[in-house]
């Protein structure tokens, strides 16, 4: 199996890819083509293709490569980030438990009235809120349980309201229980499903309220008599939660997003004028105080650049006003913001090849003093990042592919003739050199350990095309009337016969010119090749 060298700033088909499909040349394609060289000798057309700008650059599984209105390209990364749900990760209400006895107070040797009004018994129940600030709970389930008990030795009836918690219909919870008396103790309990209830709370309490009826059997009555009541909520979730939520931090994780499109390059700067926008949406009723500090700019001179505000601005200090609803809604509040070479540093973070973007992204929920702020069991934050690199830029670029050949069964070789046409739209100067790979996909040396070259010496100039309007790119290409050829001596071959294949190479430099020093690449730009071989071969007569 050959190992192809990668092909520098694609992930695709690269050069030869699109050339082993591409088929035999035709022969009108070299009627052009004069040499002058003794018989007897054998043409053979390799191949002819074209080169597209698509064929170089394709932006990898997370990005995408557009073609914009003007048929230039833009590199577009994207990456959706989505906090943790409330539910997930926020502090539970822990469950809660009451309970308390009360007493007529008075002692009486045979108690037998019936008809007298009740006795009133009043109070306020704590509410463990795990240090959380709650001004009201719209309950999403938990059992609330109310067990009345009584050792006193007559019958009772007691109405257990409760003003603080509000049914789903509205209206305030009531509970009503009979303790027939029955060998000195009575006892009661209910459980309510709070699913749909609101529990409204007053300093982080709820107010009861205990009506006690006593149907008299002519017992006594002590003292020490009393009635319990033991108040518990178990298991408490919440749809909604209004309050004053501050110094709590929504969990975000921490990523990289791989910008495998240039990775292989080694030099040069490759996106000028690159720009990130971010799409923040938020279903939290609460402020937010964003922490955008920790995005970085991975350079493939291994270097790291951290993303910063330029003077005036303020967002990754943390003075970017964060959306957040106001009102209740099904839908988030959403804002954007825009990083560019104006607003940041993005473009000195470029200044070298990126490889990835990393980052890290902060989100506190913190109301102030006077905010009564909310948040339901679904609320979260979510963070859209795209980030646009406009292919306008200068390029020093190596692109590497390999074609098959086969010169084994080629017999009395004296000469090696291999014919090189091209036509090159782009305006960027290239060199083209061609190398031999034996089986194990190596670059074959001569015996001084020196890769054997097509071209002795030097790489193969393609020249840049002319730009005859700047505004929508147009070239007129450059071309060659007469292939470029290379001979391969009877020395050179025989070296090279085993050669499984040909490696082509063509480097593109914009750099070292000036005047093109930062171009767009548009759709309509291409190299076409074209190859063939002249073999000529010695006969026994």
């Amino acid at each position: 199996m050959i190992k192809k060298s990668r092909v520098v700033l694609s992930i695709g088909a690269g050069l030869v890819g699109i050339l082993g499909m591409s088929g035999c040349l035709p022969d009108e394609d070299f009627s052009d083509v004069k040499i002058k060289a003794p018989s007897p000798q054998v043409s053979l057309p390799l191949f002819n293709t074209t080169l597209t700008v698509e064929d170089m650059l394709q932006a990898g599984e997370e990005g995408r490569l557009q073609k914009n209105a003007d048929k230039s390209y833009s590199l577009f990364y994207q990456s959706s980030i989505q906090s943790e749900r409330v539910k997930d990760y926020f502090p539970e209400i822990p469950n809660q438990q009451f309970t308390e006895s009360y007493s007529l107070g008075f002692d009486s040797p045979t108690f037998s009235l019936t008809g007298a009004p009740p006795a009133t018994f009043e109070g306020t129940i704590p509410f463990d809120l795990n240090e959380l600030t709650i001004y009201s709970i719209e309950s999403g389930g938990g059992i609330l349980a109310v067990t009345i008990q009584s050792d006193y030795q007559h019958d009772l009836e007691v109405e257990a309201s409760f003003p603080n918690i509000v049914s789903p219909n509205g209206e305030n919870l009531t509970l009503s229980f009979i303790l027939p008396y029955w060998n000195g103790e009575g006892i009661s309990k209910e459980t309510i499903d709070l699913s749909g209830y609101k529990i409204n709370l007053d300093d982080s309490e709820i107010g009861f309220n205990l009506q006690v009826s006593i149907a008299g059997t002519g017992q006594p009555i002590s003292s020490n008599d009393e009635l319990n009541f033991d108040f518990s909520i178990d298991n408490l979730a919440f749809k909604y939660l209004s309050g004053n939520f501050t110094d709590i931090q929504v969990p975000v994780g921490a990523d990289t997003l791989s910008i495998p499109a240039f990775s292989g390059v080694v030099d040069g700067t490759i996106a000028t004028n690159p720009s990130m926008s971010f799409s923040f949406s938020n279903s939290y009723g609460v402020p937010i105080s964003p922490d955008f500090s920790q995005l970085y700019i991975e350079r493939v001179d291994k270097t790291v650049v951290r993303l910063q505000d330029e003077e005036g601005f303020n967002f990754f200090k943390g003075g970017f006003t964060f959306p957040y609803l106001k009102v209740r809604s099904t839908e988030p509040k959403v804002d954007t913001y825009q990083i560019n070479g104006e607003t940041s540093n993005i473009d000195k973070a470029f200044s070298n090849i990126p490889t990835a973007l990393a980052y890290g992204f902060g989100f506190g929920l913190n109301s102030s003093d006077i905010d009564t702020s909310f948040i339901s069991d679904e609320s979260q934050i979510g963070v859209d990042l795209i980030l646009e690199m406009p292919l306008e830029a200068g390029f020093d670029i190596t692109l590497e592919d390999s074609i098959e050949v086969s010169f084994s069964e080629l017999e009395d070789v004296e000469e090696l003739k291999l014919l090189l046409k091209t036509e090159n739209d782009f305006p960027i100067n290239a060199n083209l050199q061609v190398y031999f790979l034996d089986n194990e996909g190596s670059i074959i040396k001569n015996a001084d350990g020196e890769e054997i070259r097509l071209f002795e010496e030097e790489d193969k100039f393609l020249v840049a095309a002319e730009v005859v309007n700047s505004a929508t790119g147009e070239t007129v290409p450059a071309n060659t009337d007469l292939p470029t050829t290379a001979t391969i001596d009877r020395d050179k071959f025989e070296k090279v016969r085993d050669a499984s294949h040909m490696l082509v190479r063509a480097q593109f430099n914009s750099i070292s010119d000036v005047s093109n020093n930062r171009i767009k690449l548009y759709s309509f730009y291409s190299i076409r090749f074209s190859l063939a071989t002249q073999i000529k071969a010695s006969i026994d007569s």
